[in-house]
């Protein structure tokens, strides 16, 4: 009976023993993930840092808290003041990642929540310096140099903190009412304006067009102009004359003038020489009123004479003979 008693204490005790032995293995193992750093702390006091791996540390006695270095984006909004007073509010995303070498300083010195106490203060404060500096159209316009400008102050007040920036970037700005009204009208005015080259453009062009068909038509009645001699107003005449003789036709200077619409006259009101009914007489006053015509054109051939048309029908006729 007594020793089946020791042979439990000592079963016993065994199981303890294993047991304490168990949970301070198992205190004593610590795994840091991928991307983070464990931060030693050993009786409250920073003892350093461990990467990424198994890592065992004292039980019940020093820790570790492991400090993410991935890349965070933080995503903010500021108001800011441009220079010439115009407020303005940016939307922006901040892309940044904690050092491996600093994360037990940071740990040390900031704590966990190092981007509500230090990088969104430093963020904002940067930004606001940075738009005072510019005028509120050129944030529109400049927004590259902006953004670069922001970038490189950040750059330098994250490294000095331990942190490295990568990217800033710009998503939006959000202007004033008041603003947002003066920039629909300047576009506005913008695109009249256009409109108006436009217009005026398309005048020029119609009105360069007029003039080259006015220098067109000048020169065609210059032509027209050189190649009207007397000659060709004849010919021209000729072409269009219905074959009616004119009423009178004018001689000399000495005021000589034949009517021949009398003798047009007498050769339409007198019947013709073949019709059966006429009497002799009024057959030869035919035939002599036809040998005169016959005469008068030779004449005229013969001896170098033309005629001009005047406006009311007659016919000038001058001797250019007698120039010569």
């Amino acid at each position: 009976m007594h020793i089946e008693r020791k042979s439990i204490r000592k079963w016993v005790f065994i199981g303890v023993l294993l047991t304490i032995i168990g949970i301070l293995l198992v205190s004593s193992i610590r795994i840091v993930p991928p991307g983070h750093t464990g931060v030693r702390i050993l009786a409250g006091q920073v003892r350093g840092s461990e990467t990424e791996g198994l890592r065992f540390v004292v039980p019940f006695v020093e820790q570790m808290r492991m400090m993410n270095n991935r890349t965070v984006a933080m995503e903010m909004t500021t108001e800011a003041v441009t220079r010439d007073l115009q407020a303005v509010r940016m939307v922006y995303i901040v892309n940044y990642q904690l050092n491996t070498d600093a994360s037990a300083n940071v740990f040390q010195t900031i704590g966990m929540a190092y981007e509500t106490v230090v990088l969104r203060p430093i963020v904002e404060e940067t930004l606001k310096d940075i738009t005072a500096r510019y005028a509120i159209e050129e944030l529109i316009t400049e927004r590259a140099r902006v953004a670069a400008d922001i970038t490189s102050s950040l750059q330098i007040a994250f490294t000095a903190r331990g942190f490295t920036l990568e990217r800033f970037n710009i998503v939006d700005f959000d202007f004033s009412d008041e603003f947002s009204l003066a920039i629909e009208a300047v576009r506005i005015a913008e695109q009249n304006a256009l409109r108006a080259e436009q217009d005026l453009a398309r005048v020029e062009f119609e009105a360069e067009a007029d003039r080259e068909r006015a220098r067109a038509q000048a020169d065609v009645l210059r032509m027209q102009a050189e190649e009207l001699t007397d000659t060709n107003l004849a010919a021209m005449w000729l072409e269009t004359w219905n074959g009616v003789l004119p009423v009178f036709m004018a001689g000399d200077s000495q005021g000589v003038m034949l009517n021949l619409g009398d003798l047009q006259d007498m050769v339409s009101s007198t019947p013709s020489a073949d019709d059966q009914q006429v009497t002799n007489q009024q057959a030869e006053r035919i035939t002599e009123l036809e040998n005169l015509l016959r005469a008068f054109e030779s004449a005229l051939a013969a001896n170098n004479i033309e005629f001009i048309i005047g406006d009311d029908g007659s016919i000038t006729v001058v001797n250019n003979t007698a120039d010569d």
